[in-house]
């Protein structure tokens, strides 16, 4: 008799994928922080993956959060926003430096 037949067969359970990925405390808490870039370098480092691999899991996450990314798109704005007025600022102080110059 074969020993293949004495035993068992294996049956592997297929395991379904988790529903939210594996986001660490350190990413979760930069990404709380607004900070998207340095969560996935973090993601990076933990997980040993690539950085394509790393992104597309932070925005599978953050999809998963709405709230968060709601969080994340507002001070992205907001930051936008005072960059342009930092621009409008330093561009018309020039302008008035340039008038006094001349």
């Amino acid at each position: 008799m074969p020993l293949s037949s004495l035993q068992p067969p294996i049956v592997e359970t297929p395991t379904a994928p988790p529903r939210y990925p594996a986001v660490s405390q350190a990413a979760a808490t930069a990404l709380l922080k607004g900070q998207v870039i340095d969560a996935i370098k973090l993601v990076r480092l933990e997980q040993h993956i690539g950085f394509n691999e790393a992104k597309d899991l932070i925005e599978t996450y953050l999809r998963s959060q709405p709230a968060l990314k709601n969080r994340i798109d507002e001070a992205q704005a907001d930051a936008r926003e005072g960059l342009l007025r930092w621009l409008i600022f330093l561009l018309a102080g020039g302008g008035v430096l340039a008038y006094f110059l001349m």
